[in-house]
């Protein structure tokens, strides 16, 4: 009688470690997350983007280590400006901006904060005091709003920098995708 429960009991458990390992592989890859590259449109270290509230096209380097976009801007007017940069938050700001083929256009739009940046192309323990505005940036026919800090960025090679608040949850950048520089 022992002999006989102990093939059943081996028999049993041969059988339930079948089940689990077939359980097992079938449930391989499937989790309650999204997949991260079904999900996410992958971008290079460089890109063509548009603001769409002007329809321009600017090209732009994603930077990771940025947190915030910053896109370079002609002029800058605010009316009623305030000598203290916090008060002019919330008033709506004019700037004008320059696309790749040297045509212009104002937009407007209202300040969302005033904020000091500390920047690469200033010296250590400098600071740039900057605005940002809420604009909607596309690519590839994706769209999204986001805070973007007005810049000069007439030294740099791309007029827009793409920070970790447009790529955060929708993009996963290759770095060796590239797009062609600009001309400048």
């Amino acid at each position: 009688m022992f002999r006989t429960n102990c093939k059943w009991s081996l028999g049993y458990w041969t059988m339930l470690n079948a089940l689990a390992a077939t359980l097992s592989i079938s449930m391989v890859g499937h989790t309650n997350e999204p997949s991260l590259t079904s999900e996410k449109r992958i971008i290079g270290a460089t890109a063509t983007l548009t603001e769409s509230g002007s329809g321009m096209t600017f090209p732009a380097r994603i930077d990771t280590g940025a947190a915030t976009c910053s896109l370079h801007v002609e002029k800058l007017e605010i009316p009623d400006r305030s000598a203290k940069r916090t008060h002019n938050v919330g008033k709506t700001a004019r700037f004008m901006l320059r696309d790749a083929e040297g045509n212009t256009k104002w937009v407007e739009a209202t300040i969302a904060a005033a904020v000091r940046v500390k920047s690469s192309s200033l010296g250590s323990g400098e600071f740039d005091h900057r605005y940002k505005v809420r604009l909607t940036l596309e690519w590839k026919g994706f769209r999204k709003e986001v805070l973007v800090t007005l810049n000069d960025r007439t030294n740099m090679e791309y007029p827009l920098l793409i920070g970790r608040n447009f790529l955060e949850g929708d993009f996963l950048v290759d770095v060796a995708q590239n797009e062609e520089k600009p001309n400048k």
